[in-house]
This record gives structure tokens, sequence and C-alpha cells, in this order.
């Protein structure tokens, strides 16, 4: 009878414990992000909750800046176990909320505190305009200059009005509101606003224009009509127009609008990378063609300075560039008459393409060495390399490589992150901001 008792009062006990556990499980910590602001992927890192009954963690993503309760939150990823404290997230750029929530034996959850994250991986928008031109983009004495900027995710850190050569406006002086001409010489130059995001993004708007301040531009005047009589006409009078005649055409279209420039995925190891660019055709009723002209020195000072790419009236052309190389392009549209437009240039850098090896999209058949550039003041880099999302070692290589353990290689998908720890004199090394990522893949 005694036996019997002690074993309901260790059975009540245990339910009591079971009760309390289903209730809700022993949260954990807030996330922190161990990468700079705004960039992808994000890599979050927390402290699991401290109860042995706790069984999974899964991370839930809400859309915006975190509330409480978050609103319309999804979980993202599960994981089956109270030990893993870190998660690389990559939602696209926005504004995101990130919590842990840890579940129990019994089924009982517990949500931690929530992160606010914001991705921006979007280059910022702008333009930029020239007032008082006279037709033909010429402008004299003082005219105004304005532009706009927009960003939606990290936001505007700077603005700036600058004219100088064309093809080279970013090395020229800064502008305000307005721009007195008269002190430069005449000729062609390209007025710019180039807009940087707090996520380092840049886009440069330009617009180019003729300063012709030696030679007045003369004020149109009315013809004065010949009055009519019997006698001849005056010598002076003009001939009498031939019916139906033709006029001469001397207005040139509009420059191609909305350059954007797509690339792959992946990325093909060293080879060239194709590209394709497209655009949006101006609205001239007779427009001729648009000569797509591609120069690797320099930005395009006309239709024939550079390699052709296209002419015709599509609104895309396809070509290829090496990673870590630039190239510059430059549009011009063509009317029947053979006036041609203004140029609409862009700039195409793959530069971003190569700071990792193996590079993004990279398959290995053996144990990979990866390297990355040197960055100076490092004292030791922090190597992160993740399997199919979960991380499996964690290097701190003194130089700008580290090698995979063979024994830790097998098929799937890789992906690695560095970030360089720099030297204080007399203090403890610090990290600086992430200097990349790149994914590879490796079947047996």
């Amino acid at each position: 009878m005694v036996r019997r008792s002690i074993l309901v009062a260790f059975a009540v006990v245990i339910a009591a414990a079971w009760a309390t556990s289903a209730e809700a499980a022993t949260a954990p910590s807030a996330p922190q992000l161990m990468t700079a602001p705004y960039v992808s992927p994000a890599l979050l890192q927390w402290t699991p909750g401290a109860d042995p009954l706790n069984v999974s963690q899964t991370v839930y993503r809400a859309p915006g800046a975190c509330t409480n309760p978050p609103a319309a939150a999804i979980p993202v990823r599960t994981y089956p176990d109270n030990t893993t404290s870190q998660h690389v997230a990559m939602p696209g750029d926005g504004t995101f909320c990130f919590f842990i929530s840890a579940t129990d034996l019994a089924g009982g959850t517990a949500n931690g505190p929530g992160l606010t994250v914001a991705i921006d991986t979007t280059p910022p928008t702008a333009t930029v305009a020239v007032s008082d031109q006279a037709p033909g983009g010429i402008v004299h004495g003082t005219v105004g200059v304005s532009g706009t900027s927009a960003d939606a995710v990290s936001g505007v850190a700077s603005s700036v009005l600058r004219v100088g050569p064309v093809g080279a406006c970013a090395t020229g002086a800064t502008l305000r509101a307005s721009w007195n001409t008269t002190r430069y010489t005449d000729g062609s130059y390209d007025v710019c606003n180039t807009v940087t995001d707090r996520a380092g993004y840049s886009t440069t708007a330009v617009v180019t224009v003729t300063v012709a301040n030696a030679v007045p531009i003369p004020a149109p005047v009315a013809p004065v009509p010949v009055a009519s009589t019997s006698a001849a006409p005056l010598a002076s009078a003009p001939p009498a127009a031939t019916p139906n005649a033709p006029l001469l055409d001397r207005e040139a279209p509009g420059a191609p609008t909305k350059l954007a420039v797509i690339q792959p995925r992946s990325s093909h190891g060293t080879s060239p990378i194709p590209l394709t660019l497209r655009w949006v055709n101006p609205s001239a009723s007779d427009l001729a063609r648009v000569v797509v002209i591609l120069n690797l020195k320099h930005a395009p000072r006309s239709a024939a300075d550079g390699s052709t790419l296209y002419s015709g009236l599509r609104t895309s052309a396809a070509f290829k560039l090496r990673p870590g190389k630039s190239g510059y392009v430059a549009l011009y549209a063509f009317d029947r008459s053979g006036n041609v437009s203004r140029p609409a240039r862009r700039t195409v850098s793959l530069a971003a393409l190569i700071p990792l090896r193996p590079i993004t999209g990279s398959r290995v058949t053996s144990a990979p060495r990866l390297t990355w550039r040197a960055t100076e003041g490092t004292a030791y880099y922090n190597v992160q390399i993740f399997l199919n999302g979960r991380r499996i070692v964690v290097g701190w290589p003194s130089e700008a490589t580290y090698s995979l353990p063979s024994d830790l290689l097998q098929p799937g998908i890789y992906t690695w992150f560095v970030w360089p720890a720099f030297k204080h004199a007399g203090a403890a090394p610090t990290f600086g901001s992430l200097i990349g990522r790149a994914t590879f893949t490796y079947a047996a």
C-alpha cells in the first residue's frame, strides 16, 4: 500500500511538471545581426533557451518592423534540436522581423524577442534635369540644374550634382541649383546626379548638353509676308515655295530610356558571362534604328567609338563580359533623316563576381581551397561554411585562404562567408564588415 502511494505521488509530480512544460517552453534570446546592415544574406545568432525539455527551434519571419506580437509571421526554418544558434536569412530586399520560437516535449511553445532586419541590394533611383535648354541640348548663360533621388529600404545617403567631360561626369565639379555656363569653354558636357544609398549602392543619372556662349543664339524672328502687287516682284522677295516640297528635318529623336542589364543568377567561372541589355525606344514616328555601342576603356563618345553590339529597332541586345571587368555602353537613336539622339549610357561592372573563389555557381569535384582578396590590417579571418543550410565548419585562418577538410565534403550545396578581424595596438582585434559570400556545388 505504501509503495502504491509513492508511485501515485511520483506520477502526480511528473504530470505537474509535464503540464507546466506544456504551458510554455523556455524562449531563446533575441537574435542578433552578425553581418553589416542591409547585406544579403543576413546571419542571425541567438542563445537557445536553457530548458532541457526544449526539443526544437523555429525561425519565423514577418514583413515590416517588429511589432508585439509580430503580424503575419511565417516559419522559414525549423531546427530539430536545442543547440543551433545561427540562421542564414536570404529573404530578398525589404524590412523584416525575425524571431525564434522554442517547442518542448509536450508541444508547448515560447517566442523569443524579435529583431528588425533591413535588406537592401538594389541601387537607388536618380534623375537629373537641366532647364532653359535650346533645341539640341544647347545651353548658355545661367541655367537651372535639379535632380531627384529615392531608395525604398536603406534610404538615400547622398545626392551630388556635378558637371564634367562627356563620359567622365563623376570627376567633374559639383553644382548647386544654378549653373553659370559662361565659366566653361564652349563644347559638350555631361551633367549628372550621383545618388548613393545607405547600403553603399550608387546610381548616376546623366544628361549631355552643349555650352554655346561665344556666339549668342539669335532670337527667332517671325517672317514678314510679301505684299501682293501686280508689279514684278522685288529682287529681295523670297522665291515662291514649290508645292508639296518636303520640310528639312533637323530635330533629333529622343534618347532610349530605362536601360537595364540582366545578369544570370549563377556565374561561369572565369569564362565570359552572358548579359542582356534592355531599353525602351523613343516614340519618334520616323525612328530608323537604335545603335548600341560597347567600349571597354571609356564611355563611348559617339556612335563610332567602340564595338557595335546591335543596330535595329529591337529593345534588347546580348553581349558578354569576363568576371572582374567593366564595360561602357551607349545607345544612340537615329531617325530617317540621319539625326542622332544624345547618348543613353550605362556602365556595366562584373567586379562583384570575383572577390571569392570558388565563385558563385561553381561545381567542384574535390575539397576546394577557398580564397579571397586580402584585407589590409587584418589579424585573422573568420570563415563559416554551410552545407544545405547547416553550418559544418568554422575556420580562423591568418591568410586569405582556407581549405575545406576533405572528410567534410558531401554532395550538396555549400555556402561560405568570410569576415576580417582587424588589429588594434594594445587591444583585441575587432571584426569588420562581411567581405563576401559565395555558393558552390559538390556532386560525388
